[in-house]
């Protein structure tokens, strides 16, 4: 909160000094004065804190089992890496036992599996090839041979039908030269038959159109023949090449399947191995280690999802009484006896538990705080600001830390969070946390955590070329005003507060250093009241004579 000027009590101590003087008949009190000068003011918000340190971090155990190895104790110092503690977990150790005994299930699988592709229809194509090769060559080569007896038939018949020809021809060109030129009537050949160059085609001709026809025939069928073997051959081929794809393509199916399952089983065996690793915990920080002390005795945490509570419920406000929750946790299938019991909702027995800190043997369940480290080489305090001081706070600002235990030691630090909303709000109004870095120690101060102290946050510091005691300032019509000694009167001026600080104000007004300001009783005085002074003695009551 702010520091406050001690105005109100001085007005009344001032007042009882009056009446006090009247009624025992003394003169007039004599008022208490300061003089005006300059100088710089700061204005100071102060809050109660704790320290905290720099750091905390809390290791938790990564599984449930039982602390093996324990290599450090409270107080150790740490480096980041360091060990911490080595749990044991019967339950992971089977987990890899079955993980490794399905990789090995996917291999055997993997290897029977090679021999599942289906039918193989290769060697069906492979014979109806054979079988086409054996009897269709045999058949085109005689067909083709057929062809080539009919060619050379007609062949050989043109060409003795030709020679017969010119021999006829060159008999009957000698007889008619013989003859005169003339040929016997009896032949019914003309001259100029055989004059003519074709002469041996027209006496003697052959007609071979049969055998043309039976050679067109011979050469249609070996024609057929060919182009039909060639389509089979053609169709047993893709026949193949279509086998041998699907066959490649289940092939290669059959050994993606196997290999995703590989990996998937593989990985579930990592997966658990880095978990066994996982069991032995390192420092993720450097710090002083302290072990958690169990509060309740046992890890609760196999409380969540358990079902049949009911007869927890209307527990509220028991006030530690054992007696009425023994009952709610009982009853007739309510409560935890409905769920199983107690021991079924702390899940199995292992180790002992017990309420101090861990230790070799002792059961942890997952998550479970198992040490804390702390990082002391620096630390903050965690203030609770008021509500109306908390406006004036903002990060940068310089602080002022006092700590209870060590009352003559002052601390210097620098604010380095203002929170955003308040963490409690009460009767007296919203309290916000505020962060303070702690900066500069005394050699012979040792810190701790949790150590209650004040801060005082330097909100504002004002090079004032008019400065009064805070005490001078009076609040009048809800303006501040400070009253003027002039010529043996007090004359009541408007000011302008421009900082409050300890003891003292910056202000703005009609006045000059030197001028000389009622300190005490300001209360009492009215505008233009002549008065009697005496300088103000670090700011004492009036004096009463």
């Amino acid at each position: 909160m702010r520091r406050h000027r001690a105005s109100g009590p001085i007005a009344l101590l001032a007042l009882a000094a009056v009446v006090l003087a009247a009624c025992t008949g003394e003169d007039d009190p004599v008022f208490g004065t300061a003089e005006v000068t300059d100088g710089e003011v700061v204005q100071t918000v102060a809050a109660a804190g704790v320290l905290e340190p720099a750091g905390r971090t809390t290791v938790t155990a990564p599984a449930g089992g039982e602390i093996e190895v324990l290599e450090v104790g409270d107080g150790d110092r740490v480096e980041a890496g360091d060990p911490l503690f080595t749990l044991r977990s019967d339950s992971l150790e089977q987990q890899l036992e079955q993980a490794e005994a399905a990789v090995e299930t996917v291999g055997l699988l993997a290897g029977s599996a090679d021999g599942l592709g289906g039918v193989d229809l290769a060697p069906v194509v492979t014979s109806l090839q054979a079988q086409l090769d054996a009897v269709v060559p045999a058949l085109l080569g005689a067909l083709e041979d057929q062809v080539g007896a009919l060619e050379a038939t007609i062949t050989a018949v043109t060409d003795a039908t030709e020679e017969s020809g010119r021999a006829t021809v060159a008999a009957l060109r000698d007889l008619r030269d013989t003859l005169g030129g003339a040929l016997p009537e009896e032949l019914g050949v003309d001259p100029k038959t055989i004059a003519a160059p074709a002469a041996d085609a027209t006496l003697v001709s052959v007609d071979t159109s049969d055998l043309e026809a039976s050679l067109a025939s011979a050469q249609t069928r070996l024609h057929a023949a060919q182009v039909e073997y060639r389509s089979a051959t053609a169709q047993l081929d893709e026949v193949a090449g279509s086998l041998s794809a699907q066959t490649d393509a289940a092939t290669q199916a059959q050994e993606a399947a196997a290999d995703a399952q590989r990996e998937q089983a593989e990985a579930a065996v990592e997966a658990v191995r880095q978990r066994l690793e996982d069991l032995a915990v390192v420092a993720p920080r450097g710090g002083v280690v302290e072990l958690v002390r169990d509060a309740g005795g046992a890890d609760l945490g196999g409380l969540e999802g358990l079902e049949g509570l009911e007869g927890l419920e209307g527990l509220e406000g028991l006030g530690g009484d054992l007696g009425s929750l023994a009952e709610g946790l009982g009853g007739d299938g309510g409560g935890l006896a409905g769920a199983g019991g107690l021991d079924a909702a702390l899940g199995e027995p292992g180790g002992d538990r017990t309420s101090g800190p861990p230790a070799v043997g002792a059961s942890v369940g997952p998550g479970q705080p198992v040490l804390t480290i702390f990082d002391l080489d620096a630390f903050t305090v965690r203030a609770e600001v008021d509500e109306l001081d908390v406006v004036e706070v903002a990060s940068g600002q310089q602080v002022v830390v006092l700590v209870d235990a060590f009352p003559t030691a002052e601390l210097r630090g620098v604010v380095e969070r203002v929170g955003i909303e308040p963490r409690q709000v009460g009767t007296g109004g919203a309290q916000f946390p505020v962060t303070v870095r702690i900066e500069e120690v005394p050699d012979e101060v040792e810190l701790r955590v949790g150590l209650t102290s004040s801060v005082e946050i330097e909100v504002r510091a004002v090079e004032g070329e008019l400065v009064v005691p805070s005490s001078a300032l009076l609040r009048r019509g809800g303006d501040e005003v400070v009253h003027v000694v002039r010529d043996g009167r007090a004359e009541r001026v408007e000011v302008e507060v421009l900082a409050v600080g300890d003891g003292t104000a910056a202000i703005q007004g009609p006045l000059e250093p030197g001028d000389i300001v009622v300190t005490t009783g300001v209360e009492l005085l009215e505008d233009g009241q002549e008065i009697e002074t005496e300088p103000d003695q670090d700011l004492a009551l009036p004096v009463v004579r």
